[in-house]
Protein backbone atom coordinates (compact mmCIF):
# COMPACT_ATOMS: atom_id res chain seq x y z
CA UNK A 1 0.00 0.00 0.00
CA UNK A 2 2.89 2.09 0.41
CA UNK A 3 3.24 5.00 -2.60
CA UNK A 4 5.91 4.08 -5.46
CA UNK A 5 9.10 5.67 -3.69
CA UNK A 6 8.44 3.77 -1.00
CA UNK A 7 7.50 6.52 1.55
CA UNK A 8 5.79 6.00 5.15
CA UNK A 9 2.15 5.79 4.42
CA UNK A 10 2.29 8.23 7.54
CA UNK A 11 5.31 10.23 9.19
CA UNK A 12 4.34 10.92 12.79
CA UNK A 13 7.00 13.23 14.50
CA UNK A 14 5.45 13.96 18.66
CA UNK A 15 6.94 16.04 21.14
CA UNK A 16 6.19 17.09 24.70
CA UNK A 17 8.40 17.44 27.76
CA UNK A 18 9.09 14.08 28.71
CA UNK A 19 9.16 12.42 24.48
CA UNK A 20 10.59 13.44 20.88
CA UNK A 21 10.19 11.17 18.42
CA UNK A 22 9.52 9.86 14.85
CA UNK A 23 7.53 7.20 13.76
CA UNK A 24 6.89 5.95 10.17
CA UNK A 25 3.58 4.01 10.07
CA UNK A 26 2.58 1.67 7.08
CA UNK A 27 -0.80 -0.09 6.96
CA UNK A 28 0.81 -3.05 5.94
CA UNK A 29 3.73 -3.73 8.99
CA UNK A 30 7.08 -4.98 7.64
CA UNK A 31 8.71 -7.51 9.58
CA UNK A 32 11.88 -5.42 10.60
CA UNK A 33 8.99 -2.66 12.09
CA UNK A 34 10.25 -2.18 15.52
CA UNK A 35 8.40 -0.93 18.68
CA UNK A 36 8.90 2.36 20.05
CA UNK A 37 7.59 4.49 23.00
CA UNK A 38 5.51 6.72 20.06
CA UNK A 39 4.18 3.86 18.82
CA UNK A 40 2.68 2.71 21.75
CA UNK A 41 1.14 5.80 22.26
CA UNK A 42 -0.26 5.97 19.23
CA UNK A 43 -1.66 2.11 19.15
CA UNK A 44 -3.27 2.72 22.17
CA UNK A 45 -6.60 0.97 22.50
CA UNK A 46 -6.17 0.46 18.45
CA UNK A 47 -8.97 -1.44 16.23
CA UNK A 48 -8.01 -2.08 12.94
CA UNK A 49 -9.73 -3.31 10.26
CA UNK A 50 -8.16 -3.86 6.71
CA UNK A 51 -10.27 -4.55 3.53
CA UNK A 52 -8.98 -4.54 0.05
CA UNK A 53 -8.96 -1.33 -0.31
CA UNK A 54 -9.85 0.55 2.67
CA UNK A 55 -8.49 0.50 6.04
CA UNK A 56 -10.05 2.24 8.79
CA UNK A 57 -8.39 2.43 12.73
CA UNK A 58 -9.94 3.57 15.68
CA UNK A 59 -8.19 4.62 18.55
CA UNK A 60 -8.30 6.06 21.97
CA UNK A 61 -5.06 8.17 22.70
CA UNK A 62 -4.23 9.51 26.23
CA UNK A 63 -1.90 12.81 26.45
CA UNK A 64 -0.78 13.77 30.39
CA UNK A 65 0.45 16.67 29.08
CA UNK A 66 0.75 19.28 26.61
CA UNK A 67 1.83 17.48 23.01
CA UNK A 68 2.75 19.14 19.55
CA UNK A 69 2.23 16.37 16.68
CA UNK A 70 3.65 16.63 13.37
CA UNK A 71 1.73 14.54 10.63
CA UNK A 72 2.72 13.88 7.27
CA UNK A 73 0.60 11.37 5.28
CA UNK A 74 1.05 9.74 2.41
CA UNK A 75 -2.11 8.03 1.61
CA UNK A 76 -5.58 10.27 1.34
CA UNK A 77 -8.11 9.45 4.09
CA UNK A 78 -10.95 11.17 6.79
CA UNK A 79 -9.99 11.36 10.25
CA UNK A 80 -13.17 11.87 12.79
CA UNK A 81 -12.97 13.09 16.21
CA UNK A 82 -15.68 10.94 17.75
CA UNK A 83 -14.94 12.46 21.69
CA UNK A 84 -12.15 14.17 23.28
CA UNK A 85 -11.54 15.87 26.76
CA UNK A 86 -8.12 17.57 25.32
CA UNK A 87 -8.34 20.90 23.54
CA UNK A 88 -6.76 20.99 19.68
CA UNK A 89 -5.53 23.35 17.96
CA UNK A 90 -4.46 22.48 13.99
CA UNK A 91 -3.52 23.28 10.76
CA UNK A 92 -1.24 22.62 7.51
CA UNK A 93 2.65 23.38 8.25
CA UNK A 94 3.39 27.08 7.26
CA UNK A 95 0.03 28.35 8.27
CA UNK A 96 -1.97 29.96 11.33
CA UNK A 97 -3.49 26.62 13.44
CA UNK A 98 -7.72 27.05 14.24
CA UNK A 99 -9.58 25.85 17.00
CA UNK A 100 -10.70 22.40 16.24
CA UNK A 101 -13.88 22.45 13.74
CA UNK A 102 -17.96 21.83 14.71
CA UNK A 103 -17.37 18.63 12.43
CA UNK A 104 -14.56 17.23 14.09
CA UNK A 105 -14.04 15.63 10.57
CA UNK A 106 -10.88 16.71 8.12
CA UNK A 107 -10.32 15.13 5.22
CA UNK A 108 -6.31 14.12 4.81
CA UNK A 109 -4.40 15.19 1.65
CA UNK A 110 -1.02 13.35 0.42
CA UNK A 111 1.79 15.60 1.20
CA UNK A 112 0.10 18.04 3.11
CA UNK A 113 1.53 18.24 6.54
CA UNK A 114 -0.57 18.52 9.54
CA UNK A 115 0.48 19.93 12.67
CA UNK A 116 -1.83 19.59 16.03
CA UNK A 117 -1.32 21.06 19.33
CA UNK A 118 -2.70 19.15 21.71
CA UNK A 119 -3.56 19.63 25.83
CA UNK A 120 -3.51 16.84 28.67
CA UNK A 121 -6.51 14.44 27.92
CA UNK A 122 -7.70 11.72 25.80
CA UNK A 123 -9.23 11.88 22.21
CA UNK A 124 -10.98 8.89 20.76
CA UNK A 125 -10.66 8.98 16.63
CA UNK A 126 -11.91 6.85 14.05
CA UNK A 127 -9.29 6.94 10.58
CA UNK A 128 -10.55 5.63 7.07
CA UNK A 129 -7.17 5.66 4.67
CA UNK A 130 -6.75 4.40 0.77
CA UNK A 131 -3.89 4.17 -1.35
CA UNK A 132 -3.37 7.46 -3.45
CA UNK A 133 -4.24 5.21 -6.97
CA UNK A 134 -7.59 4.00 -5.75
CA UNK A 135 -8.74 7.38 -4.31
CA UNK A 136 -8.01 8.92 -7.87
CA UNK A 137 -9.76 5.92 -9.59
CA UNK A 138 -13.00 7.84 -7.90
CA UNK A 139 -12.56 11.43 -6.78
CA UNK A 140 -10.00 12.31 -9.95
CA UNK A 141 -6.45 14.04 -9.48
CA UNK A 142 -6.03 15.21 -5.22
CA UNK A 143 -3.86 17.71 -7.08
CA UNK A 144 -7.10 19.70 -8.93
CA UNK A 145 -8.66 20.25 -5.84
CA UNK A 146 -9.16 23.97 -5.42
CA UNK A 147 -7.82 26.10 -2.74
CA UNK A 148 -11.23 26.90 -0.89
CA UNK A 149 -11.30 22.93 -0.78
CA UNK A 150 -8.37 22.66 0.33
CA UNK A 151 -9.06 24.57 3.66
CA UNK A 152 -12.26 23.22 3.95
CA UNK A 153 -10.58 20.01 3.95
CA UNK A 154 -9.71 20.77 7.65
CA UNK A 155 -13.05 20.60 8.32
CA UNK A 156 -15.36 18.73 6.49
CA UNK A 157 -18.74 19.96 7.38
CA UNK A 158 -20.98 16.90 5.99
CA UNK A 159 -23.31 15.17 8.01
CA UNK A 160 -23.32 12.20 5.47
CA UNK A 161 -19.80 11.85 5.48
CA UNK A 162 -19.47 11.71 9.55
CA UNK A 163 -22.45 8.92 9.23
CA UNK A 164 -20.49 6.61 7.10
CA UNK A 165 -17.41 7.12 9.25
CA UNK A 166 -19.31 6.26 12.10
CA UNK A 167 -20.48 3.32 10.54
CA UNK A 168 -17.09 2.08 9.59
CA UNK A 169 -16.42 2.57 13.42
CA UNK A 170 -18.62 0.38 14.24
CA UNK A 171 -18.31 -2.14 11.82
CA UNK A 172 -14.41 -2.34 12.30
CA UNK A 173 -15.19 -2.50 16.24
CA UNK A 174 -18.15 -5.52 15.43
CA UNK A 175 -16.96 -7.02 12.98
CA UNK A 176 -19.05 -9.33 10.54
CA UNK A 177 -18.01 -12.12 8.09
CA UNK A 178 -18.96 -9.95 5.48
CA UNK A 179 -17.17 -6.62 7.35
CA UNK A 180 -14.41 -6.55 4.44
CA UNK A 181 -16.85 -6.03 1.59
CA UNK A 182 -19.40 -3.81 4.06
CA UNK A 183 -16.18 -2.09 4.53
CA UNK A 184 -14.77 -1.24 1.20
CA UNK A 185 -18.80 -0.22 -0.04
CA UNK A 186 -18.57 2.69 2.30
CA UNK A 187 -14.87 3.28 1.77
CA UNK A 188 -16.36 3.71 -2.11
CA UNK A 189 -19.04 5.98 -0.85
CA UNK A 190 -16.87 8.02 0.72
CA UNK A 191 -15.18 9.00 -1.33
CA UNK A 192 -17.98 9.47 -3.94
CA UNK A 193 -19.32 11.95 -1.84
CA UNK A 194 -15.98 13.89 -1.01
CA UNK A 195 -16.01 13.96 -4.73
CA UNK A 196 -18.89 15.80 -5.09
CA UNK A 197 -18.06 17.97 -1.97
CA UNK A 198 -14.72 18.73 -3.31
CA UNK A 199 -15.52 19.73 -6.41
CA UNK A 200 -18.80 21.93 -5.80
CA UNK A 201 -18.18 25.68 -3.89
CA UNK A 202 -19.86 26.57 -1.33
CA UNK A 203 -23.04 28.20 -1.88
CA UNK A 204 -25.02 30.95 0.22
CA UNK A 205 -27.47 29.62 2.32
CA UNK A 206 -30.77 30.62 0.74
CA UNK A 207 -33.04 30.12 4.32
CA UNK A 208 -31.57 28.82 7.32
CA UNK A 209 -31.06 25.66 7.86
CA UNK A 210 -33.00 22.51 9.43
CA UNK A 211 -32.11 19.13 11.08
CA UNK A 212 -31.85 16.80 7.96
CA UNK A 213 -33.08 12.95 7.69
CA UNK A 214 -28.97 12.81 7.76
CA UNK A 215 -28.58 14.29 11.09
CA UNK A 216 -30.69 12.24 12.65
CA UNK A 217 -29.33 9.20 11.13
CA UNK A 218 -25.92 10.61 12.60
CA UNK A 219 -27.72 11.46 15.59
CA UNK A 220 -28.89 7.46 16.30
CA UNK A 221 -25.54 6.30 15.10
CA UNK A 222 -23.50 7.95 17.48
CA UNK A 223 -25.75 7.41 20.50
CA UNK A 224 -25.94 3.89 19.33
CA UNK A 225 -22.27 3.25 18.99
CA UNK A 226 -21.20 4.82 22.00
CA UNK A 227 -20.07 2.54 24.30
CA UNK A 228 -18.84 4.37 27.89
CA UNK A 229 -19.71 7.92 28.16
CA UNK A 230 -22.65 8.73 26.22
CA UNK A 231 -21.80 11.84 23.37
CA UNK A 232 -22.92 14.92 25.13
CA UNK A 233 -25.46 17.33 23.80
CA UNK A 234 -22.84 19.98 22.70
CA UNK A 235 -21.06 17.13 20.65
CA UNK A 236 -24.32 15.75 18.96
CA UNK A 237 -24.66 19.67 18.42
CA UNK A 238 -21.25 19.93 16.80
CA UNK A 239 -21.60 16.47 14.59
CA UNK A 240 -24.17 18.55 12.91
CA UNK A 241 -22.57 21.40 12.69
CA UNK A 242 -24.93 23.89 15.05
CA UNK A 243 -24.42 25.40 18.09
CA UNK A 244 -25.84 23.75 21.12
CA UNK A 245 -28.58 26.02 21.79
CA UNK A 246 -29.50 26.28 17.87
CA UNK A 247 -29.21 22.92 17.67
CA UNK A 248 -31.35 21.81 21.38
CA UNK A 249 -33.83 24.55 19.32
CA UNK A 250 -34.29 22.87 16.30
CA UNK A 251 -34.61 19.16 17.45
CA UNK A 252 -37.35 19.90 20.37
CA UNK A 253 -38.69 21.60 17.38
CA UNK A 254 -38.74 19.16 14.65
CA UNK A 255 -38.99 16.43 17.44
CA UNK A 256 -41.76 17.52 20.01
CA UNK A 257 -39.22 16.34 22.89
CA UNK A 258 -35.98 17.84 24.02
CA UNK A 259 -32.64 16.27 23.28
CA UNK A 260 -31.72 15.09 26.62
CA UNK A 261 -35.33 13.62 26.90
CA UNK A 262 -33.87 11.70 23.56
CA UNK A 263 -30.54 10.75 24.53
CA UNK A 264 -32.02 9.11 27.81
CA UNK A 265 -34.78 7.24 25.68
CA UNK A 266 -32.10 5.64 23.50
CA UNK A 267 -30.42 4.51 26.40
CA UNK A 268 -33.01 3.00 28.37
CA UNK A 269 -33.72 1.02 25.17
CA UNK A 270 -30.10 -0.07 25.06
CA UNK A 271 -30.45 -1.47 28.42
CA UNK A 272 -33.22 -3.25 27.28
CA UNK A 273 -31.63 -4.87 24.22
CA UNK A 274 -28.66 -6.22 26.96
CA UNK A 275 -30.78 -7.14 29.79
CA UNK A 276 -33.13 -9.08 27.80
CA UNK A 277 -30.16 -10.53 24.69
CA UNK A 278 -27.19 -10.61 26.72
CA UNK A 279 -26.06 -12.07 29.72
CA UNK A 280 -23.58 -8.94 30.70
CA UNK A 281 -24.06 -7.73 34.14
CA UNK A 282 -25.18 -4.84 35.72
CA UNK A 283 -21.81 -3.47 36.14
CA UNK A 284 -21.09 -4.19 32.50
CA UNK A 285 -24.72 -2.87 31.18
CA UNK A 286 -23.93 0.27 33.20
CA UNK A 287 -20.50 1.03 31.94
CA UNK A 288 -21.38 0.40 28.21
CA UNK A 289 -24.35 3.11 28.58
CA UNK A 290 -22.22 5.40 30.74
CA UNK A 291 -23.79 5.37 33.97
CA UNK A 292 -21.28 5.80 37.08
CA UNK A 293 -22.44 2.96 38.96
CA UNK A 294 -24.96 0.21 38.68
CA UNK A 295 -26.95 1.32 41.49
CA UNK A 296 -27.57 4.93 39.03
CA UNK A 297 -28.01 2.51 36.08
CA UNK A 298 -30.61 0.83 38.46
CA UNK A 299 -32.53 3.96 39.67
CA UNK A 300 -32.53 5.68 36.34
CA UNK A 301 -33.68 2.17 34.44
CA UNK A 302 -36.70 1.77 37.35
CA UNK A 303 -37.45 5.80 36.93
CA UNK A 304 -38.29 5.18 33.24
CA UNK A 305 -39.78 1.96 33.43
CA UNK A 306 -41.18 1.07 36.77
CA UNK A 307 -39.03 -2.20 36.88
CA UNK A 308 -35.58 -2.88 38.34
CA UNK A 309 -33.16 -3.83 35.72
CA UNK A 310 -33.01 -7.71 37.14
CA UNK A 311 -37.00 -7.38 37.32
CA UNK A 312 -36.99 -6.56 33.88
CA UNK A 313 -34.91 -9.37 32.60
CA UNK A 314 -36.32 -12.43 34.92
CA UNK A 315 -39.81 -11.42 34.11
CA UNK A 316 -39.78 -10.92 30.19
Amino acid sequence: MNNKNNAPDFLVQWQDDSLQSSLEINCEPTITESASPLKAKLRQGAILHEAKHAVIAVNELRFTQPTVLNFMPNRMGFSLLVASTAAVRYGYGGEEPRALGSSALMMMLPGREIIATISAGVMRTVTCTFSVGYAESIMGSLAAISQVRLLDALDVRSTLVSSIMFRLMNEAIYPSPISDKVVDALGQALLVECAHWSYVEKQPASQPRRLSAQDFELIEQCLSGADGKAPSVTELASLCGFSERYFSKLFREQTGCSISQYIKSVKIARAKAYLLETDLSLKEIAYRLGYSTPASFSYAFRCATGRTPAAFRFSE
